[in-house]
Formats: structure tokens, C-alpha cells, sequence
């Protein structure tokens, strides 16, 4: 499993709770001599949250870190575990230090950024999911495995490793 990205930092390791809240508008109209026709306007903002714990000496350096990213105000790129992405906002963050225990406890909201929701994005390269190998990752992206392999320098299609960068273009 690959580890969480939001902007330039990469989180040490991934939250203990990940929860990603997917919804629509959706609207229902009554058809003559039948029920309902029931249909989506249009997609919602994806909320993401989720709690977790750095642990050891660095705990306070990544917590500063996630507390500047929160005070932007722009959006960035995040990437979850499970090779899903989001353009989000930071908006809420609760740090909890804990110096017996060596940790600082923390947790978070993502908002979408709606304005730049797409269906797809196109970033020119994914991450290895668990178990995939580059016939996997060439089937899920439609690129020939003969190119990546070429843009990658990769030996095997079986090198591959969870997490790695594999360019698409």
C-alpha cells in the first residue's frame, strides 16, 4: 500500500482511520402512469477524514508541517492509499500531543476542491497498487506494457513494489 500524499508532504505512515464520503444531487420526478424517474444533478464535494499518530522525536516536526499546509489557502493534490486522488482543501485539523506516550495524535477533514473536479485526471504517471505488476498497471491505465516497461527501465514485469511511480508518458 502506498503511502498518503497531500501536496509536498508525504505522511510517515498512512492514518489508522481513512473515510472518504462520496455523494450526489439527485432529483426525482413523477412520470405520467407510473412511478418516479429518479436521476444525479450532479456530483458533491468528497469529504475525506481520518485520524492517525506520528510517532517518536519527528512527531512535532510532521505535525508543523500539517498545520502550515492547513493555513493555505489553496488547494493540492491528494492521494489516498488506494490510488484514488482528490484536488482538496485541508480544512480542519486537530493535533493532540502526548509526550509519555512519544506521539502526537492527530486528525483531519479534506474538502474537494469542486472547480477543478473532472472524471479523470491525466497526471502522466500512477503508483503500484497492492499485488498489481506492470501487466496489471498497463491494463488499468491503457498503456501498452511494452511502453511503460521502455519508460520505466524496468527488467521484469514483476519488479514492481506497492508505492513505486510508474510514468504512464
Amino acid at each position: 500500500m502506498m503511502k498518503m500524499k497531500y501536496k509536498d508532504f508525504e505522511f510517515p505512515s498512512n492514518p489508522s482511520v481513512l473515510k472518504v464520503e462520496l455523494s450526489d444531487n439527485v432529483v426525482e420526478k413523477p412520470l405520467f402512469g407510473s412511478d418516479s424517474a429518479v436521476y444525479s444533478i450532479s456530483h458533491n464535494a468528497a469529504l475525506i477524514s481520518g485520524e492517525g499518530c506520528f510517532w517518536g522525536k519527528d512527531g512535532i516536526v510532521f505535525s508543523r508541517e500539517l498545520k502550515a499546509l492547513q493555513k493555505s489557502s489553496s488547494s493540492g493534490w491528494l492521494f489516498l492509499p488506494d490510488g484514488g486522488c482528490y484536488n482538496a482543501f485541508l480544512t480542519a485539523l486537530t493535533v493532540k500531543e502526548d509526550s509519555k506516550k512519544c506521539c502526537v495524535f492527530y486528525t483531519f477533514s479534506f474538502t474537494e476542491n469542486c472547480n477543478h473536479k473532472k472524471d479523470e485526471f491525466d497526471f502522466g504517471f500512477t503508483y503500484a497498487l497492492e499485488n498489481e505488476n506492470m501487466f496489471d498497471i498497463s491494463h488499468r491505465c491503457g498503456v501498452e506494457i511494452e511502453r511503460l516497461m521502455q519508460l520505466n527501465n524496468i527488467e521484469t514485469p514483476f519488479s514492481v513494489s506497492v508505492g513505486d511511480k510508474v510514468v504512464l508518458r
